[in-house]
């Protein structure tokens, strides 16, 4: 998924509407960077480190192991009292030990890669068969998991597969574009993103009904730029690649071109931060030291050095007021909250 596939970003084509809502309620990071493919992507979201120092260097052929050394935030949560799951998208390791339910989820479906209708996976381990699109089976499995009682609080990762290749998406999404006189390779890479706002949707939905939403911190990016092939439909047009990029960047998912390493950020805390756009450069590895500093985790004296930096720094620099700015868990740096300046 591309920076610019959001009816929000005047894409012409895409229509977004939960995650051009969310959007207008986050912090929006507007030059953040992820990695060219997929993999090194989730192994630095997940560690904060460089993802050569996981041991990921790829997608495929072992490149994708991370080393089982490595401290994941999942594992940090879980000895803090959270409740974890992830569903969906894994592709950090695919033997025995290095599945998500060895590496600090308390729950995982692990599901078929490039299998979009009926998905099928294994949960826990165990293998598992949907009549569903897997879009829809992640996020049911998220919300089962978050509406269980409990007097601990949750980590969910919910990883989908959409908009990856093979492009497909069910009738109701693609079959609207198609008379709109798309070819039905971009109506279903489309269809697959809108099908995915709408399962978004149904998670911001869900925090709203339970009431929970004040006390969830929402995070929404994408793992790497975009990709102009489907392995079933072809490629898209020039003209169709132009439109599916109104901001002109170089380049696509693989490259390290602006176009294959920009990707959205919205991270939302509802009732406590206000939404705005946040333009300073912010990367990937940023994300795991700032929910240990949200989170006042004290990280052990031995644990493995992180590459990225807390964005609470660049939060508390913007002069709008937040009802909250923790000093910093790594360096001992205080923070100084911008009303007190005022």
């Amino acid at each position: 998924m591309g920076f610019d596939d959001f009816s929000a970003q005047q894409h012409p084509h895409i229509n977004t509407p939960s995650l051009d809502s969310l959007a207008k309620e986050s912090l929006q990071f507007t030059d953040f960077s992820v990695s060219p493919v997929c993999a090194t992507t989730r192994a630095s979201l997940l560690t904060g480190r460089d993802f050569y120092r996981t041991g990921v260097s790829g997608v495929h052929g072992g490149r994708d192991h991370m080393h089982l050394s490595e401290v994941l935030i999942s594992q940090m949560l879980q000895k803090n009292n959270y409740r974890t799951g992830t569903w969906g998208k894994w592709h950090l390791g695919k033997t025995k030990g290095y599945l998500p339910e060895d590496r600090g989820f308390d729950e995982a479906y692990y599901a078929e890669l490039y299998r979009h209708k009926n998905s099928e996976g294994f949960i826990n381990a165990k293998p598992v068969k949907h009549n569903k699109w897997v879009s829809e089976v992640v996020t049911d499995y998220a919300i089962d998991f978050m509406s269980t009682p409990s007097d601990k609080p949750f980590f969910a990762y919910v990883s989908y597969l959409a908009p990856h290749e093979p492009w497909q998406a069910p009738d109701k999404y693609v079959q609207p574009l198609i008379k709109k006189g798309l070819r039905p390779t971009t109506a279903n890479l489309y269809g697959m993103v809108e099908e995915m706002d709408n399962n978004i949707g149904r998670l911001l939905q869900f925090l709203e009904r339970k009431n929970i939403a004040k006390n969830t911190l929402v995070i929404f990016l994408s793992d790497n730029g975009p990709w102009w092939d489907s392995t079933n439909l072809g490629a898209m047009t020039q003209k169709e690649w132009q439109e599916r990029n109104p901001s002109q960047m170089k380049g696509n998912k693989g490259q390290s071109w602006q176009n294959g390493i920009r990707s959205p950020l919205f991270i939302s805390w509802t009732g406590t931060w206000q939404a705005q756009k946040i333009k300073r450069y912010a990367d990937v590895k940023d994300i795991f030291p700032t929910l240990v500093e949200i989170l006042n985790i004290n990280l052990p004296s031995d644990h493995k050095k992180i590459d990225g930096h807390s964005l609470l720094p660049l939060i508390s620099a913007s002069k709008k007021s937040f009802n909250y700015i923790p000093d910093n868990k790594i360096t001992g740096e205080k923070y100084i909250n911008p009303e007190k300046l005022i």
